[in-house]
């Protein structure tokens, strides 16, 4: 692995004009193409920093399942009881919530530093940038996997019998992690020039999952449906909450993610286009 990254040599300097060529929307496209042909790569790089952050840890990432599933179990207690739900609902209702956010704010959180804090990669070794973001996305699924067993946990002690509708969770994560990359695509440059975005964006998702169902049910705000339907962040964890608890499937959310992810994917790509040959002198 070590000799592939080394074969790459460095950047060429094509690669590191910092103008804009007039086909960046081709170029951005090719980068992705390109990044994605070194999957071997990412998905080696992405495991082997998980397993590098959590070296010397008995657990490892399972102490973040640990200490998520202690907050879950408080939290359900405690709301249930302020909500007056049965705890029997009210308890996988939020434990999903709180995976599905993790890994979505996860992903806007850690966009911010997928460049910066691959710098030293970026100057010294010609790989397509796609390479880093590719690894990041990956790197956040595995965390995601691990918090999943929560899931796996309190479907088992509640009787959730979701059916085969379970399945539809996978494209769920899916359409999540491609909206990751296409975050990734924006924050990712934007954070680089300027170091003040991940401190904006922080304060912008802190803010957010209060106002998105994740503790609290949308029918609670029954004659405000409004205020929750503009959300975006609503509509990406309902589209795997659903099929998750066996719920009803509405078509209104995947309508909505998926108009989402054809306009962030294409702004994405063109606003990556734009900047990608600059980034070497950002990060």
């Amino acid at each position: 692995m070590t000799n592939l990254i080394e074969s790459r040599g460095t950047p060429s300097s094509a690669e590191a004009m910092p103008e804009a060529r007039p086909d960046g929307f081709a170029a951005a496209l090719r980068d992705l193409r390109d990044g994605m042909a070194l999957t071997e790569l990412w998905l080696y790089l992405g495991w082997r920093d998980v397993r590098r952050h959590y070296s010397r840890s008995a657990l490892g990432p399972f102490w973040l399942t640990l200490s998520m599933g202690v907050l879950i179990g408080s939290l359900g207690l405690l709301y249930s009881r302020i909500f007056g739900m049965d705890i029997h609902e009210y308890l996988p209702f939020l434990a999903v919530g709180f995976i599905m956010w993790n890994l979505i704010s996860g992903v806007i959180g850690g966009a911010c530093h997928v460049f910066t804090g691959a710098s030293g990669y970026i100057r010294q070794i010609r790989l397509p940038l796609s390479v880093h973001m590719l690894k990041f996305v990956w790197n956040q699924l595995v965390v995601f996997l691990h918090n999943f067993a929560i899931y796996v946990v309190v479907a088992i002690g509640f009787g959730l019998r979701p059916g085969v509708g379970v399945l539809l969770a996978v494209p769920a994560i899916t359409l999540i992690a491609l909206n990751g990359l296409f975050v990734a695509m924006i924050l990712g440059p934007l954070s680089a020039r300027f170091r003040d975005v991940p401190m904006i964006v922080g304060n912008v998702v802190q803010v957010m999952f209060f106002m998105t169902p994740v503790i609290w049910h949308p029918e609670q705000l029954a004659d405000r449906s409004w205020f929750v339907q503009l959300n975006p962040f609503y509509h990406f964890i309902e589209i795997a909450r659903d099929p998750l608890l066996g719920d009803t499937v509405r078509a209104g959310n995947w309508i909505a993610v998926l108009a989402i992810t054809a306009v962030l994917g294409v702004s994405a790509t063109a606003f990556y286009g734009r900047f990608r040959t600059r980034i070497a002198y950002w990060a």
